[in-house]
């Protein structure tokens, strides 16, 4: 036992002699400092964005070999550019370096500064800085928004140089283009164009990737840019829509309010411009020889979404959940009583009011909701749900199964996962759809009745 704590202690020993060793094949160099000479500038006081600034300098350690000169570009305390470059040996000559000064939205005029930093392998370290002011480029009065082959001037607001805006007229809600100081993008010094957040521009090509546009729903009367934060504006008309003397707020592409009704109430709106084709006909009646409405559901406060886009009021309380009420989810259909192409891709969505149909219970296990139902989808035919709430519950129904269907059958077929589908025969239009769940889940009974087209 003895011998072998001899061995452990030996082998010990010969190891740290061994590292000592290693340690001091190092070449440990004497302390110095290393020495910049011969150092220039392009820019004096003034550079701009967009811009670049060239330096030249020379350094050299006769006592060390450098390592590294290290680049930092800041605007006060924001850093804008960093750079590494190895430098080999005890003299090195950099000639005509040059360092881009970034343009982004958000970026304010200020005092910038150059610092260059030669380190040697032992890291001592010299530093030389060059201050100086950092300007915006020149922007001209005018600016030019291309898009769909158009070219819209721009023009600056007088009481917000910052601001550029289009004429009053009639714009797309949502599309792709670039912004330049030029009518010819060829000839522009400034291209704005793809960002990664929408309604946001960023310095780009002629060729390159377009910015995105995106108010979809909104009516458009104006577009804006503004050249400080890079980000694209619009006005829309001052709309006011009231219903019994609430206004609607506008809320992203649609107008709401909750508003109470009484059973029987004749309802007062103003600002509809065609109330006939608007009206929920689930909760509404109209008089076509006065042009009124009159609630015919439960009293209550009751949520109202309008979109002018679809010309159409949603009516509903959006955390019900059955047997208070049940929800229409899929692809191909429309609450409006007529089709609008904005619904001939997607679907299957939980949280957007205008792309789902709330079924209103009318009686005791009856259920009730008027929709458009077409075939002019990407996938062809239509296809919905029936869900307990918005979280794609169905334990507590519905489950449609063969002979559920009664009225207008034609076209309608079971879909896979119990709701209802088209099929052979079916043909588009405005259909009220009735539901009666007094048998229980699994076996709940649809009647559908055609409206028109």
């Amino acid at each position: 036992m003895k011998l072998k704590y001899i061995y452990i202690i030996t082998c010990c020993v010969a190891f740290l002699l061994t590292a000592c060793e290693e340690e001091s094949e190092r070449v440990v160099y004497p302390y110095s400092k290393p020495e910049i000479s011969n150092i220039s500038y392009s820019a004096t006081d003034n550079v701009h964005f967009n811009d670049s600034i060239h330096f030249s300098i020379n350094v050299n350690d006769a006592e060390t070999p450098l390592s590294t000169l290290e680049i930092s570009l800041k605007l006060g305390e924001e850093e804008l550019y960093k750079e590494s470059i190895r430098t080999k040996g005890n003299a090195a000559q950099i000639k005509e370096k040059g360092i881009y000064i970034p343009f982004y939205g958000g970026l304010e005029e200020g005092e910038g500064s150059l610092t260059l930093t030669s380190v040697n392998v032992e890291g001592s370290e010299t530093t030389v800085t060059k201050a100086f002011s950092i300007k915006r480029p020149n922007i001209p009065s005018t600016l030019y928004l291309h898009y769909n082959d158009e070219v819209i001037p721009l023009v600056q607001n007088p009481l917000n140089l910052y601001e550029f805006s289009s004429e009053k007229g009639v714009y797309p809600d949502a599309f792709s283009g670039r912004i330049s100081t030029s009518a010819s993008l060829e000839d522009s010094e400034l291209i704005w164009g793809y960002s990664e957040n929408t309604n946001s521009a960023a310095l780009s090509t002629a060729t390159g990737p377009e910015f995105s546009f995106d108010r979809s729903g909104l009516t458009i009367e104006r577009i804006k840019f503004n050249t400080f934060s890079f980000t694209l504006g619009y006005e829309s008309p001052k709309f006011v829509f009231k219903v019994n003397g609430t206004a609607l707020n506008q809320v992203s592409n649609y107008y709401y309010a909750d508003i109470n009704f009484t059973k029987g109430q004749e309802v007062t709106v103003s600002g509809f411009s065609d109330i006939a084709g608007a009206y929920n006909r689930d909760f509404f009646d109209y008089d076509e020889s006065t042009g009124k409405l009159t609630f015919i559901r439960d009293s209550g406060s009751w949520g109202i979404y309008y979109s002018m886009n679809y010309n159409y009021i949603w009516v509903a309380r959006m955390n019900d959940v059955a047997p208070a009420a049940y929800w229409l989810v899929g692809h191909g259909f429309t609450c409006a009583p007529t089709w609008n192409n904005d619904y001939a891709s997607g679907g299957w969505v939980t949280d957007n009011i205008l792309k789902m149909a709330y079924v209103l219970k009318i009686a005791e296990n009856k259920y009730q909701t008027t929709v458009y139902l077409s075939d002019a989808h990407e996938w062809g035919f239509f296809e919905v749900e029936i869900y307990s709430d918005r979280e794609w519950g169905k334990e507590k129904g519905m489950s449609l199964k063969a002979g559920s269907f009664s009225g207008d059958v034609t076209g309608f077929t079971v879909s896979a996962s119990n709701g209802f589908a088209g099929t052979n025969g079916f043909v588009p239009g405005y259909y009220r759809l009735t539901f009666d769940t007094s048998a229980g889940v699994g076996a709940e009974k649809m009647n559908i009745e055609r409206l028109g087209d």
